[in-house]
């Protein structure tokens, strides 16, 4: 069931997005029962996968968020085909850490190839 579907700006911080998300999160009954943590590591998976199009990418994105089963699936797609990477951590580097970030707080998390572009996803168990 899909929960929200969001366009943003290249230029548009995260914490907007986050904060429709949150409040589409708190008004749903679907996730009644769920722990807030749920709805804490949604938030963050929401804020490291916007950050990476408005970072790395020339255009803006679209955030699809919705319920399925026993997870809430985060999508968010953008017009570039240039696939994130995961990085190893490195204690000299700044940044490059979001990936890691969503890969420990999801099930699984994966790229999925469009025709103009690229899904990145994560599921995040409730």
């Amino acid at each position: 069931m899909e929960l929200l579907r969001l366009a943003f700006a290249n230029d548009e911080p995260a914490a907007p997005v986050r904060r429709k998300a949150q409040a589409v999160l708190a008004g749903s009954a679907i996730l009644a029962g769920s722990a807030a943590d749920v709805v804490d590591d949604v938030l963050v998976v929401i804020s490291e996968l916007v950050e990476n199009v408005t970072r790395h990418t020339r255009g803006g994105g679209e955030l699809r968020l919705a319920r399925e089963d026993e997870v809430i699936v985060v999508e968010v797609r953008d017009g570039d085909a240039t696939e994130p990477r995961l990085l190893p951590p490195d204690d000299r580097r700044i940044g490059g850490r979001g990936l890691l970030v969503v890969a420990g707080m999801a099930r699984r998390w994966g790229v999925r190839r469009e025709e103009t572009g690229k899904t990145v996803w994560a599921e995040i168990g409730c």
